[in-house]
């Protein structure tokens, strides 16, 4: 999971974007809106990174449609669209274009979280904030840049700034777009609850120094948590509405969440039969043994896990080992990411050195003409600059954490080993510790080369900095009052232009692919949380966790019970390779026989076919909330 970067940690608060000029809400026809928005969502995509990744696209943009079935402005067709950014944002623009980031999408844990914060952006535009702001600041000048207004390199050359005209929506805005939301995602039959748990985990994400002054113009997370407990959407909840959102969520596949919506039910009515046997069903897919659980008909060897198996003591010593090449693993990306983050420091002054070299070049009278080309190439160029950048700090100050994460799970691995007999699952999950201890080394050792590859990045990056400083000294030399450039001086524009390109071009691969290698690694690593749920300790379990594959990446056919055992897929094996099949239309069967044909795992395969690999991680994180997440605590 991304972090946050300390700069931008006021994006948590949902509130960037604006227009370039502000136009009173009166004075603004929903055509000139319209077009208006598409003017902005056109710049925005010419400064971000667009991700298009097939499962993550779908997820927003069909959580967006359904919200946006219910909305009250039937004049606007929404656009959802993500930035591949890590930080924790999103937004709206004129005429109903949404934007989240990456880093949103990896922080949400369900639709309804998702659904949450979609229906708050899409308030602003309901309400119409976002044709009536007229305050300066609006955090989207960090983000991306306004080229209306900038040039287009002006973003990660720190051409952006206090004078320009920008806008932040105002406290009453934010909490009227808290109670759209609210109301949007209610009629569009989601769990309202959701709203105030996103709300209460970004509120653990405050007080940072660095944005104390921005929080002190919007209401902060706690008081916005109050705020929407006080709607009748969550004030005047009874027994029968608490039924129907933890059937919701247990129809998501939300079992452990709906789990505690049934106790709340039946605290205030205990006979109610709905409840009853909601809760009985999400206790089969939650419940490996016990009261509640089905039966398991596996069979377990009386050699199998017994005091004084030889298995055990092979498995203990295999997984200390694991535990002291992580332990060492921890202390060299520690020491390697503070090293690295200077020379990220280092870099980025670099290209601040270039500030005063960014040339005006005016508009291009003719779409499309040599001008056109040339700003265009500054766009490519910043979109180049500004992935490495995020890239290469995403996987710098995350990496180290996720070592600790490894390091849990190798702990819950051993646990059983060191305390007695082994339970029947322990027992039965015996055999499968030598795979699951080697993809967790392996998870170790990936994470430490991902911040090497992250450090190689950046210095790639950092040669990379001469050849954008050749085609700004270039440009400088032209003379554009015209709207165009003359074609005697095209070549060299292009030649210099090209070079640029080529060396920008390879330093964004190498921190795409220095995240990549990153996001398997904590794949890996859910994926092991994941199997050691036990997921198939019986069929009726099985199926529910084949339900939940089946809301998440819709018709795929899957293994049989029966099959899934004889093959010896993991759980979490399972849910990498339907996401692999959602991602390349390749049937599962399929994907599994080539992971087994080639001794990898599919998070192996998602990196060699190099494919959107943090789409892996948070399509295997959503499966494993599925079984932990709970509501917040409010």
């Amino acid at each position: 999971m991304r972090f946050v970067a300390s700069t931008l940690v006021a994006a948590l608060l949902w509130s960037a974007v604006a227009a370039a000029i502000p136009v009173p809400a009166r004075a603004m026809s929903t055509a000139a809106e319209i077009a208006l928005g598409k003017q902005q969502d056109a710049e925005i995509d010419s400064q971000s990174v667009i991700a298009t990744d097939p499962f993550l696209t779908h997820w927003v943009q069909s959580t967006g449609a359904n919200l946006a079935k219910y909305r009250a402005r039937t004049d606007i067709d929404y656009q959802f669209e993500i930035i591949d950014s890590n930080e924790i944002n999103s937004f709206a623009i004129a005429g109903g274009f949404i934007h989240v980031d990456m880093g949103l999408l990896n922080f949400v844990s369900s639709d309804d979280e998702l659904a949450a914060v979609l229906g708050h952006e899409m308030g602003h535009v309901e309400r119409r904030h976002v044709v009536t702001l007229n305050q300066k600041g609006n955090l989207l000048s960090i983000l991306v840049g306004v080229l209306s207004v900038l040039s287009p390199i002006g973003y990660f050359l720190g051409g952006y700034g206090g004078d320009l005209a920008f806008y932040k929506f105002s406290r009453q805005d934010e909490l009227q777009a808290d109670q759209y939301g609210l109301l949007l995602m209610s009629r569009a039959g989601y769990d309202p609850q959701s709203t105030a748990d996103v709300l209460s985990k970004l509120g653990g994400l405050e007080g940072n120094a660095d944005t104390d002054k921005y929080f002190e113009d919007h209401p902060g997370a706690k008081d916005r948590v109050s705020h929407v407990l006080g709607y009748p959407e969550l004030s005047k909840t009874n027994e029968p509405q608490l039924t129907a959102q933890a059937l919701h969520d247990s129809d998501e596949g939300r079992y452990s969440y709906s789990l505690t919506k049934f106790d709340r039910a039946l605290a205030i009515t205990p006979g109610d039969q709905a409840a009853a046997g909601g809760k009985a069903s999400v206790l089969t897919a939650l419940k490996r043994d016990g009261a509640g659980a089905a039966p398991d008909p596996r069979v377990l060897s009386q050699l199998v896990g017994l005091p004084g198996d030889p298995e055990i003591a092979v498995a203990a010593a295999n997984l200390g080992a694991a535990m002291t090449v992580n332990a060492s693993n921890m202390a060299l990306a520690k020491d390697r990411a503070s090293t690295a983050g200077h020379e990220i420091e280092n870099f980025v002054r670099q290209l601040n050195g270039l500030s005063g070299s960014v040339p005006n070049l005016g508009e291009p009278k003719v779409k499309g003409n040599n001008l056109s080309k040339a700003i265009d190439g500054l766009n490519r160029l910043n979109r180049d600059v500004n992935g490495t950048i995020d890239q290469t700090s995403d996987v710098i100050s995350t990496a180290p954490g996720l070592l600790h994460d490894v390091s849990d799970t190798l702990g819950d691995l051993a646990g059983p080993l060191r305390e007695g007999p082994l339970s029947d699952k322990y027992r039965t999950l015996l055999p499968q510790y030598p795979s699951a201890t080697a993809a967790l080394s392996s998870a170790s050792d990936q994470l430490v080369s991902a911040v090497d590859d992250a450090r190689g990045a950046v210095s790639t990056a950092g040669d990379a900095v001469q050849p954008l400083a050749d085609y700004l000294a270039v440009l400088n030399k032209l003379v554009t009052t015209s709207g165009d450039i003359a074609a005697k001086d095209m070549p060299a524009v292009q030649a210099s232009l090209d070079k640029a390109l080529a060396a920008w071009e390879n330093a964004k691969a190498m921190a795409d692919g220095a995240s990549n290698v990153m996001y398997a690694a904590q794949a890996r690593q859910l994926s092991a949380r994941l199997d050691l749920l036990d997921l198939y300790s019986s069929p009726q379990r099985y199926d529910d966790y084949v339900k939940a594959l089946a809301f998440r990446f819709g018709d795929i056919a899957l293994p049989s019970y029966a099959d899934a055992q004889a093959q010896k897929v993991s759980p979490g094996e399972l849910g990498m390779a339907t996401w692999l099949s959602y991602e390349t239309k390749t049937p599962v069967a399929t994907l599994l026989d080539q992971t087994r044909s080639a001794g990898v795992s599919t998070a192996d395969l998602a990196v060699q076919r190099h494919l959107f690999v943090e789409s892996l991680e948070i399509a295997e994180g959503l499966l494993l909330q599925n079984y932990i997440d709970e509501p917040q605590k409010t």
